[in-house]
């Protein structure tokens, strides 16, 4: 089995791990190919990769444009914090139109990262409400079963989510800011980004216009030394079951 990902605090890359195959990082995998990107696997293809805002990462839209998929099954996987809008009609649809078909598509409750509209610290001292093993154990038999099944928004999903596409997008770059005196210039912050936006400039990070606010750098600073205007919480949060080293290695390079 193959399984493409796209993550940036590690929720998705566990959900893969738990999964298990062959696990493909989408921002590696655009960077490294141009034009169409072949995947084939006879056990199937499957695509896990967080909600942003109640609909696809950038980098999920440009894989489902250029990915041609040659498996049996295939699958997604959407991790979102409290309420995933209208993402996996997004996604089925987005994907219909590139030609593919998908089987199987669930999302599964996690830790919210977006530490603008929540308290990041009380999502993971409360994380036990959202049952998120027994979700996460119960979705991967299911997808080891090939079993069949297209999750849809309900109505208070697609209510917010019909909100959250009309809010006008935050200008993450100039909200972000570091304390001088936790920041030790050692780039960590320039290697998770999977946009490659940020870079050093005396030693600091400095952020492009191109910034997906997926939070990697905020929450991936060794030191905790990445402030964000309006921030509810000064916690940062990497799932347990993805390192760091896994974090820079999905995401650097691109």
């Amino acid at each position: 089995m193959t399984i493409l990902f796209f993550t940036a605090t590690g929720n998705s890359l566990s959900v893969a791990k738990t999964i298990g195959g062959k696990l493909i990082s989408i921002p590696r995998l655009l960077h490294d190919n141009s034009g169409d990107i072949h995947i084939a696997d006879d056990e199937g293809v499957g695509i896990v990769f967080p909600v942003y805002f109640g609909n696809l990462p950038n980098h999920v839209r440009l894989l489902l444009g250029r990915v041609r998929i040659s498996a049996p099954y295939k699958f997604a996987i959407l991790t979102y914090g409290e309420l995933a809008g209208r993402a996996t009609s997004h996604l089925v649809r987005t994907a219909r139109e590139a030609g593919i078909e998908f089987n199987y598509v669930r999302t599964i409750k996690m830790v919210d990262n977006n530490f603008s509209i929540v308290n990041v610290e009380k999502q993971v001292r409360t994380q036990g409400r959202k049952h998120i093993a027994e979700h996460m154990a119960g979705i991967s038999e299911e997808v080891r079963q090939r079993c069949s099944l297209i999750e849809r928004p309900n109505i208070i999903d697609r209510i917010v989510g019909f909100v959250e596409e009309r809010m006008p997008a935050e200008d993450a770059p100039r909200r972000f800011s570091v304390e001088p005196d936790k920041c030790m210039g050692c780039g960590t912050c320039t290697r998770v980004c999977p946009n490659g936006n940020l870079r050093l400039i005396d030693g600091k990070p400095s952020w492009g216009e191109n910034c997906l606010k997926c939070t990697a750098c905020y929450h991936n600073c060794p030191h905790g030394a990445i402030r964000y205007k309006g921030e509810k919480s000064r916690y940062t949060f990497r799932n347990d079951a993805v390192s760091l080293g896994d974090i820079i290695y999905a995401n650097s390079n691109v």
